[in-house]
């Protein structure tokens, strides 16, 4: 037998084992890889779907919170009431008792429970005549409905919206990424409702008193009612997106984009960042900037010791999957081929 006829069948082997190990591989991958070599335009297009399917999701939050609007509206509005009678009866609305009663009759109006004690606390209490908010036009009301609509519904259709976001990017991930998801999303609408918690419970109360307290005693300040909608939605939908700064750094931090140390090197561009963000997300004044800073300068070395932490357990990780990998092809864990 010739040396040609006596190489041709490990060629053979060669080719099978290489062929099964493809096989195996694309196996492992699943349908995720197949969606992943799309060609740009089949991309382009499922790209378009998920959008429909997010804007699908977003009209149907929107729907379901214009239903609810008028609860929403009055809830949204108790910060100014208490504001306005804490001011008339020389009660301080930043206190603790104060701050623990709105959460109290917030929770009573969300809930739909303790109709009838909300209604004598405000029978009790009302806002004086001239100082209610301010309807200047025939369809303010109705505008201030949308918005609370198309807001809320944002906000509830957030999980369909990070779901198909992930449907998008999965394929390109690898499975050490994509176990990232779930809690990243978790923990994302932990830290929007915490946020906007925060900013409704406490910096609304506080900020409000503030500007109340700015007003001469021969003045009476008559506020429109769609300039204070837009100044508290935009004040929660700001602490919520900016209590995410934790989410976003772990993320980056598993993905190996961010470190410790360059978060400690770049922190005083970080707090430039910090000021001009608060002034887009907050209304046009020094005081809820600086509600909006300071919480969010707090975040950031928060950040940094949740980056640490992410920083050590992915190193945990990799070295772990190291020995594995050694100890699968029949090296010891200190041996090297």
């Amino acid at each position: 037998m010739s040396d040609t006829e006596r190489d041709s069948p490990a060629k053979g082997e060669i080719t099978e084992v290489s062929d099964s190990r493809e096989m195996s591989s694309a196996s492992e991958k699943g349908p995720l890889a197949n969606r992943a070599e799309m060609p740009f335009l089949d991309h382009l297009e499922e790209l378009r779907w998920r959008l429909l399917k997010v804007l699908l999701a977003v009209l149907v939050g929107a729907v379901i919170c214009f239903v609810f609007s008028e609860r929403v509206l009055h809830v949204l509005t108790l910060p100014y009431n208490d504001a306005v009678t804490s001011q008339l009866n020389g009660r301080d609305s930043g206190s603790v008792e104060a701050i623990q009663q709105l959460l109290q009759q917030w929770a009573d109006e969300i809930g739909g429970e303790g109709g009838e004690d909300a209604a004598i606390r405000a029978a009790a209490s009302p806002v004086p005549e001239g100082r209610q908010l301010q309807a200047l036009g025939p369809m303010t009301y109705f505008f201030l409905k949308l918005q609370v609509a198309f807001l809320g519904g944002i906000a509830i259709s957030l999980p369909a919206i990070f779901f198909q976001i992930w449907q998008f990017v999965a394929p390109g991930l690898l499975a050490r990424e994509r176990g990232l998801f779930l809690p990243v999303v978790g923990l994302s609408v932990i830290c929007f409702v915490v946020g906007g918690l925060i900013a409704y419970s406490i910096v609304l109360p506080l900020g409000l008193r503030f500007f109340l307290g700015l007003e001469p005693p021969d003045m009476t300040s008559q506020w429109a009612a769609d300039q204070y909608m837009s100044f508290v939605m935009r004040l929660l939908l700001g602490f919520g997106l900016v209590f995410e700064m934790p989410v976003i750094t772990l993320l980056l931090s598993r993905l190996g984009l961010v470190t410790p140390e360059l978060m400690r090197r770049v922190r005083r561009y970080a707090l430039v960042a910090i000021f001009l963000l608060a002034a887009i997300f907050t209304p046009p004044d020094p005081i809820s900037q600086l509600l909006m800073a300071i919480p969010l300068i707090a975040l950031y070395e928060i950040s940094i010791v949740v980056c640490r932490i992410s920083r050590r357990k992915s190193n945990e990780d990799s070295g772990g999957g190291e020995n594995s990998r050694r100890e699968g092809a029949g090296e010891g864990p200190g041996e090297k081929s």
